[in-house]
């Protein structure tokens, strides 16, 4: 006779996994019948919100929520399935309309804002819609509801709100921090020497070989931190030098004129082709809103 206990074990002695109970399927509908409810609940405080409203971009991007939210939520019942298919249709064909409207109105207080500030608006593109408000670029991305701010092809920041308002102060922000942070020329240019120094010993290289780029962002932080925070921080002392704002300084020690210094000079190698594919190998430094170069290496010599 069979001992009863085996149907509950594996063949190597270890115990199966329960079977699920009757109370425990009824449980796991209830969840996802409530996750349904939700969902659809979220649609409906939005679109409540929003529906009768002369658009905005903020309100755009509710609709944009809905939308995602409901797209391809398959729940799992032929008719209400087919229902919502149809809901989703006619957001869609809402959301070409609000598009439109949301895109003119956040133009017009852009441009209107910007004019208070002194601030010159320049579309770079169309579609997708870019604007350069100096010296930074703006993205907007209305398939994906959100702003991505740049210097030159550099990130700043990706997480912005499609709102005029917002953008100007997400301006304001990024260049007060890239001011406070940032150094004269002459110092920059030292800052960068010692840097370039550092990573010649790193890689066991001469003076005046080419090294890349990029490599000086760790030392610059490294160069920057104080003694005494290094010593009671460690590692956590070290704040990162980003790389929007290596794009700035350089393009900074250019303006100045600053590309020679104690008989030594600063020669950044251009870089081209197949070199720029792996972006985060290569940094872009602007010239204006439109034009610039990416650069792989450095290196400094006798002027």
């Amino acid at each position: 006779m069979s001992d009863s206990s085996s149907e509950t074990q594996q063949p190597d002695g270890e115990e199966k996994t329960p079977e699920p109970t009757l109370s425990d399927d009824v449980q796991e509908l209830l969840k996802e019948i409530r996750s349904h409810s939700r969902r659809l609940s979220r649609a409906k405080n939005l679109l409540k919100g929003i529906a009768n409203n002369e658009p905005r971009p903020a309100d755009y991007e509710a609709w944009l929520e809905v939308h995602q939210g409901l797209d391809g939520y398959e729940l799992g019942i032929a008719e209400l399935d087919e229902l919502r298919e149809k809901v989703v249709s006619r957001l869609g064909s809402d959301l070409q309309r609000l598009r439109v409207k949301a895109r003119m109105k956040f133009l017009t207080k852009v441009n209107l804002l910007a004019d208070q500030a002194d601030i010159e608006v320049e579309k770079i593109s169309e579609a997708p819609l870019v604007l350069y408000l100096r010296p930074l670029t703006f993205e907007i991305d209305f398939e994906e509801g959100g702003v991505r701010m740049l210097y030159g092809h550099e990130l700043i920041d990706d997480g912005l709100s499609i709102d005029a308002a917002a953008l100007l102060e997400a301006r304001k922000k990024a260049l007060s921090e890239m001011t406070s942070q940032g150094m004269e020329s002459e110092d920059f240019f030292d800052l960068l020497r010692s840097a370039y120094r550092t990573v010649l010993v790193a890689d066991g290289a001469e003076a005046g070989e080419r090294i890349d780029l990029v490599d000086v962002l760790v030392p610059l932080s490294l160069l920057r931190a104080k003694k005494k925070s290094l010593r009671a921080k460690g590692p956590e002392a070290l704040k990162p030098f980003s790389r929007h704002l290596l794009a700035w300084q350089l393009a900074k020690l250019r303006r100045h004129g600053m590309l020679e210094r104690d008989g030594m000079r600063l020669d950044l190698g251009a870089a081209t082709g197949g070199s720029t594919r792996n972006k985060s190998d290569v940094l872009y430094i602007p010239v204006g809103s439109k034009s610039g170069q990416y650069y792989g290496s450095l290196r400094f010599e006798k002027a």
